[in-house]
Order: structure tokens, then C-alpha cells, then sequence
């Protein structure tokens, strides 16, 4: 009988988020150092995770785990990932505890850059793997674990989720099913649990656009120069939106979430198809239908001179936009053309296409419903589209079961949060409910 030692959690977590695993758009600069320690922070933590599993270090820094299963399953191999590397802390002044000092406070509540994005899931994933493994533990079939080191800032140039995924395509894996960081469990004012589970997520396209002028004195200036007329065609741009449509994804979210909505809303949602048009008249004004409905851009940084008297030469505005399933980058630049006068150029920053959209009638899936079931009898299971993205995406194509899923087994209680932001904490109550959840999970695949 394994028994969860909570305090030992805590220290574990304590010790990842005092690492400042900061990611860096520029991979020149990726903090190899940081991410260095903080696998060492690892290897002495678990060492039995260490002593029964291969380690391999992937581009920079990234981690690929082998738990070797002793052959007798039948199933593929399951795949956990999650990433290392975390936002950048912000102002410091501003922190109830400084970011990386991983603060616990009288109530429970530990706090730090990477709480909950995403160092507890590793965390949790191997607390789980190291009870597992001093039990005597075996997996029938392969266990991976993959963590990324600039899963932050969408990969980029140098994604680590590429060349761990490479890795894994060389050698032939195929993956019964991933698992990586959101979604999770909530529990309503009537005692309904809920599983949030993200069956897909949205493309990513960050765009600049541009326009070049002769510039000049700002004394002498022209009615509209090239910041003045860039900004009307990015009010343009946001006033000629992409066509709303309802995706596969995002009707079946709202099928399983209408019996929990108000009335009016739970009558649109329980027949999406059947209401699509007054969705998309919504689509106009409400930020929660709306994302679901359409692929979304919107404009987040500019630049004019470099100087309040000087005319900007070279006016830029920086975009990002969140890609439908169903939809491509092709088809919003091609948006963009339609919408934008000539003079407006613009080029692709960085982006990627939407990923597959997962089954939820896979094995995989099944047994996430089996777990929590078992755990809070009567939950149920909404099957949802994600707005923002992870690094489960670049492993889509390798799972020919479609279980590529983004779950967590923590019980969000209200205690944790402020992910991005300044305060990041969790409540440490709920940890070893999601190292539980971790153990019956590699279990129940790979017995």
C-alpha cells in the first residue's frame, strides 16, 4: 500500500521553483545554466526515477525520460509531458513573496514563479513515478516523459517540442497516448465535479505589420504619417473580423457544459448546430462565444521613431492571433489581404497551424473517465477547445489512437493561481490529490 508523504511533495516543488528557469525568445540566450541546475534539483530528488529510468538531455536542455515497460502489454506507450522553463517574474516590488523563494505560508498556500505553470506537474508526475518504482512498481509498456524548455514563448525558432518530438519519430514510437499540462477538476455550489478535459487548441500566429515613410521633423508634419495611417488600418483589421463558423471542437464543449449554464444560454448550447446562427450573432459582442466561433487577431504592440520630434520612418504593429480548428495561417494572411490598403505590409513572426483535434472516445480517454470517476463518483466530462497552447500539439501526429490530451488531475478549489502574473501560487492541499491521480494513472495504463 503506497502512502503520500505531503510535506516531502512540498519540498520537492519548493526546490524546482527556486530554480529561475526563465525562457528566452532568443535561443542564443536560453539560460542552459538555470535549466542545468534545476535537473540536477531532479536527479537528487528522485533517485529512483534516475536509477530505473534513461535520461536523455534533447537540444539545449530539454528531458527525455524512458521508463522501460517489460514487454508483456499491449499497449503503446504513454507519453507525459509538461515544461521547465517558466514566464519572466515581472516587478518584484509587487510579489507578496519574492518569485523564487518558493514561500510557504501559514495557510497551506506556496508561492512562486512556476507553481502552477508547469513545475507541478512535473512534480506530480514523479512523485508518482518514484512511490511507484520503491513499491516495486513495473510497467507492462513504455512510460515517456518529455519536458521542453521555451514551451513559454510558443517555441519559437529552436522549439524544444520539435526536436523532442523528432527524437521520438526517429526511433519509430508511435503514442497510445500524451498527456500534458490544463484542464483539470472543479467542483460547483451543488456538488457537481466537473473534468475539464482540452481535446484541442487553437493555431498561433504572431504577425508585424508595417508601413515605410520618408519621415522628418515632427514639426513639419504630414496629415497623416505612417504610425497615424498604420493605426487606421489596424482599426480597420479589427473591425473586419474573420467569418464566425462552429467547428467540431468547440460544439462538442458546448453540449457537455449546457447542462450547467443558466437557462437561456443552456438552451443554445445543448444544439449548437441548431443554433449556429444566433452564435455567431453573439459571436459579435460576447468574448467567450466569440473565441470559440472565430479565429481572433488583435493588435498588442507598436512602434513609431525612436524619438517624440522625429516622424517615424518605420511604423510597426505586432498582432497575435489564435487559429480555429478547420483553419490555417494561409487562410488569415489571405484575410489580412482582403482587409488591408497595399501600403500596409506585414510578415509572419512566428505561428503554427491548429493541431489535431483528439478523440473523446479513445482507450486513452475512457480511462481518464474511469480514474476520476473512481474519484469523485458522478463527475462529469466536458471535453473542451483550448484558446492558448501547449507542447501537446507537436505530438499529435504520433499518436494514431488521436489521445493527445491536456489534463491535470488537480482539484481547482480556488486557493491556486496567478499564472503570468505576479503572486503565482498553489495550495499545497491538492498536491497529493494529483500525485494519487498520477500514480493510478501509470497503473492503469502499464499494468
Amino acid at each position: 500500500m503506497i502512502s503520500y508523504d505531503k510535506n516531502l511533495f512540498i519540498k520537492h516543488l519548493q526546490d524546482m521553483v527556486r530554480v529561475p528557469t526563465v525562457s528566452s525568445a532568443d535561443p542564443e540566450k536560453t539560460r542552459t545554466e538555470e535549466f542545468r541546475k534545476l535537473h540536477a534539483v531532479l536527479e537528487e530528488d528522485y533517485p529512483l526515477v534516475h536509477k530505473t529510468m534513461t535520461r536523455e538531455i534533447i537540444g539545449k536542455c530539454a528531458l527525455l525520460y524512458t521508463w522501460k515497460g517489460n514487454g508483456t502489454g499491449k499497449r503503446l506507450p504513454l507519453l507525459m509531458t509538461a515544461h521547465q522553463d517558466v514566464v519572466p517574474e515581472g516587478d518584484h516590488a509587487m510579489w507578496k513573496y519574492p518569485p523564487f523563494e518558493a514561500h510557504l505560508d501559514e495557510e497551506g498556500i506556496l508561492w512562486g514563479r512556476g507553481t502552477t505553470d508547469s513545475k507541478c506537474n512535473i512534480q506530480a508526475y514523479f512523485d508518482a513515478a518514484e512511490l511507484l518504482i520503491a513499491d516495486g512498481f513495473v510497467p507492462s509498456c513504455d512510460i515517456l516523459f518529455a519536458f521542453g524548455y521555451n514551451e513559454e514563448i510558443m517555441g519559437g525558432p529552436g522549439a524544444a517540442g520539435v526536436y523532442l518530438h523528432d527524437a521520438l519519430r526517429e526511433r519509430g514510437i508511435e503514442l497510445g497516448m500524451a498527456i500534458d499540462e490544463c484542464g483539470g477538476v472543479s467542483c460547483d455550489e451543488n456538488g457537481q465535479y466537473k473534468a475539464q478535459i482540452f481535446v484541442a487548441e487553437k493555431g498561433y500566429a504572431d504577425h508585424e505589420f508595417y508601413i515605410d515613410d520618408k519621415g522628418g521633423h515632427s514639426a513639419y508634419p504630414p496629415l497623416h504619417n505612417a504610425l497615424g495611417r498604420l493605426g487606421k488600418a489596424m482599426y480597420e483589421l479589427e473591425e473586419s473580423r474573420m467569418a464566425p463558423h462552429l467547428c467540431e471542437a468547440a460544439a462538442r464543449h458546448m453540449r457537455a457544459e449546457s447542462p450547467f449554464l443558466k437557462i437561456d444560454r443552456q438552451k443554445l448550447y445543448a444544439d449548437p448546430e441548431g443554433n449556429e446562427e444566433t452564435l455567431k450573432e453573439l459571436a459579435a459582442t460576447d468574448k467567450e462565444i466569440n473565441q470559440m466561433l472565430r479565429t481572433t487577431t488583435t493588435p498588442t504592440m507598436a512602434q513609431g521613431s525612436g524619438q517624440a520630434n522625429i516622424l517615424p520612418e518605420h511604423a510597426s504593429v505586432i498582432t497575435n492571433s489564435r487559429i480555429l480548428p478547420g483553419e490555417t495561417i494561409a487562410d488569415l494572411e489571405a484575410h489580412f489581404r482582403s482587409v488591408l490598403p497595399d501600403e500596409v505590409q506585414f510578415r509572419l513572426i512566428k505561428g503554427h497551424n491548429p493541431p489535431a483535434v483528439s478523440s473523446d472516445e479513445s482507450e486513452g480517454y475512457r480511462i481518464l473517465q474511469e480514474i476520476m470517476n473512481e474519484k469523485y463518483p458522478g463527475i462529469v466530462f466536458i471535453p473542451s477547445m483550448m484558446a492558448g497552447g501547449t507542447d501537446a500539439r507537436f505530438y499529435c501526429d504520433l499518436s494514431p489512437t488521436h489521445s493527445v490530451y491536456r489534463f491535470t488531475g488537480i482539484l481547482q478549489n480556488g486557493r491556486s493561481g496567478g499564472a503570468h502574473a505576479v503572486n503565482e501560487h498553489i495550495d499545497t492541499g491538492i498536491i497529493t490529490d494529483n500525485v494519487d491521480f498520477y500514480v493510478r494513472l501509470f497503473r492503469r495504463w502499464a499494468e
